[in-house]
């Protein structure tokens, strides 16, 4: 099971004549789901880029050895 949990915020602040605005706001999540029976656990990698995160779950060389190409036919 691979569980990601994070946290998000922001404020924004707006100063006028006439008012004086501030907004916050907050949260967290979670999500969880199961790695499949056919990853190395092991070599799982996590990246957070520009705020983009990537999770990398690569085979293991029991799966590697027994994946097999299929031939498209077009018709």
């Amino acid at each position: 099971m691979v569980t990601i949990k994070g946290e998000k915020s922001s404020e924004r602040i707006e100063d006028d004549d006439d008012y004086h605005l501030r907004e916050r706001s907050f949260g967290s999540f979670q999500r969880s789901f199961r790695v499949p029976a056919n990853v190395d656990a092991d070599k799982i990698e996590a990246r957070f880029d520009k705020g983009v995160l990537k999770v990398t779950l690569p085979k293991s060389a029991a799966a590697i050895e027994n994946e097999r190409k299929i031939e498209v036919k077009a018709t």
